[in-house]
């Protein structure tokens, strides 16, 4: 089966007859679909006179079509010329004039880009008797995600401490850990101190 293309489609001119009580209104309207199909290179021709029986398809614009007419009827829709004739030629190209369904809304906005935050790490053993601990601070977190924060960064290192102050203590020298762990969070993480 071989399938017409619109350069073989272009030289079998189709007929459409446009009829109304009116003259100058199925002028317009073959004026229009003719401007309209010449553009898109089909094989139609918008007539308003003639030999009805030449015409594969009628459009009766402002009444009925005749009783004797055993052909393919098309509706026109009232309203905007332009919008009728596009209704008009994707029905005979076997679409639908339809309005395309809307498309369904999101539950939410997309999320904003998650800004990236840069946070300090440092080691302190000031006033800890030679003991370090592992500091995070410049979180922003409030008290209840700081020390959810605290807890999950203790089980990575297997160790104790504590949230407070805005800070997150962890004992002991777990830099390099806390780092990864930060970064894998989406944090960026400056070192600071010893």
């Amino acid at each position: 089966m071989t399938i017409p293309t619109l350069s073989c489609m272009a030289k079998a001119k189709r007929i459409i007859r446009f009829q109304s009580a009116s003259a100058a209104t199925a002028g317009a309207a073959a004026v229009a679909f003719n401007t309209a199909a010449g553009r898109l290179g089909l094989p139609w021709t918008g007539v308003t006179s003639g030999d009805l029986a030449s015409a594969e398809v009628l459009v009766p614009l402002d009444g009925p079509a005749p009783a004797d007419w055993t052909g393919r009827v098309e509706k026109w829709a009232g309203g905007d010329p332009n919008d009728a004739v596009n209704g008009l030629i994707a029905r005979l190209l076997g679409g639908s004039d339809e309005p395309l369904p809307p498309k369904p809304a999101s539950a939410s906005p997309p999320p904003a880009p998650k800004k990236v935050y840069t946070v300090k790490l440092g080691r302190e053993t000031a006033g800890r008797k030679g003991k370090g601990v592992t500091v995070v601070w410049e979180l922003p977190l409030n008290e209840d995600e700081l020390k959810e924060l605290a807890t999950q960064l203790k089980n990575k290192c297997g160790t104790g401490g504590t949230a407070k102050d805005g800070r997150i203590e962890i004992q002991g020298d777990h830099r390099d850990k806390i780092a990864q762990e930060l970064e894998k969070l989406g944090y960026k993480v400056k070192r600071a101190g010893g």
